[in-house]
């Protein structure tokens, strides 16, 4: 999926974000935002976006000298999901289909990005999960999918810090449902999104293999992933990526892909009305509002 002139715009933004959260030195911030717009005369728009973000992050974190800005989000977003996870699991257990549970929320809780072009709620959006139906729901295949393996290989790709926690209710559904899971992570911090020490804080370590993916990009861009990630990668039944970021990456891979996201772009609004023509009810605009569980390449 190619850099949009939308992209653009939201590089500003987010690199004031970043550059706010990094120091309240003003001359400092207005620094980042001269540098941004210097840096997006020679951005390549045949690369993705998560790609192209790499450099801007670097440069934030350059100009301001800290790595991580959202180091502090990271912990607050770990901590809430596992605030409520006790609810979440008991609820997921009750249903009728867990697995069919534990994929819902495991969409809703992509709404925790401090990256995108909306604001959340995250207590909210977890509570009203069950009310928000997905906007194209391949989920039956999914299960055809994993029925056709004794034993199914899953190869998880994470997405953001929170989240994590309702991906490790996911994969241990699909555990039971006789999948042998492997998670990957990024394999350096950027913006919110999970590494090593995210999966460690919020359990995933015990319950199933972790990984990560070579990178420090906010997706996953595969000839820049590390050998033992692409070898997983190539051999997997089936890939669930899990955000915007690694749909971004990866939408034109061709792969045994299901992808689970909230939109949270217009561009990337865009790009689905455009492909999922014959699959959406209405418009998608990019809200925050969109779930998709698809498992198909576009």
């Amino acid at each position: 999926m190619q850099t949009d002139l939308e992209c653009l715009v939201c590089f500003v933004r987010q690199a004031l974000a970043a550059a706010r959260l990094s120091t309240e030195d003003k001359a400092l911030q207005r620094r980042v935002v001269d540098e941004t717009g210097q840096m997006l005369a020679g951005i390549k728009s045949g690369r993705t976006p998560p790609e192209n973000a790499v450099a801007l992050y670097r440069l934030v974190a350059d100009i301001t000298g800290k790595a991580d800005p959202f180091c502090d989000l990271k912990k607050k977003s770990n901590q809430f999901a596992l605030s409520i996870y006790d609810d979440v699991m008991a609820q997921v257990t009750g249903a009728a289909d867990p697995l069919r549970a534990a994929v819902h929320f495991a969409a809703c809780a992509n709404i925790i990005d401090y990256a995108a072009q909306h604001s959340f709620d995250a207590a909210e959006a977890m509570k009203s999960c069950s009310s928000r139906p997905f906007f194209v729901d391949d989920y039956c295949l999914l299960l055809e999918k994993i029925r056709e393996h004794e034993e199914t290989t899953i190869l998880y790709l994470a997405d953001n810090c929170g989240e994590i926690v309702f991906d490790g209710i996911l994969i241990r559904e699909l555990q039971k449902a006789g999948c042998a899971v492997t998670l990957a992570v990024r394999g350096k911090p950027i913006i919110n999104d999970a590494v090593m020490e995210d999966a460690e804080f919020c359990g995933l370590t015990s319950i199933c293999p972790v990984i990560d993916n070579g990178t420090g990009c906010p997706g996953t861009p595969l000839a820049d992933c590390s050998r033992e990630f692409q070898h997983h990668f190539s051999r997997a039944d089936i890939i669930i990526s899990k955000g915007m970021g690694n749909f971004e990456t990866l939408s034109d891979v061709d792969a045994p892909l299901f992808f689970l996201f909230t939109v949270k772009c217009s561009w990337v609004a865009c790009r689905l009305n455009n492909v999922l023509a014959d699959r959406v009810p209405e418009t998608i605009r990019g809200t925050g509002e969109m779930m998709f569980l698809c498992g198909r390449t576009l």
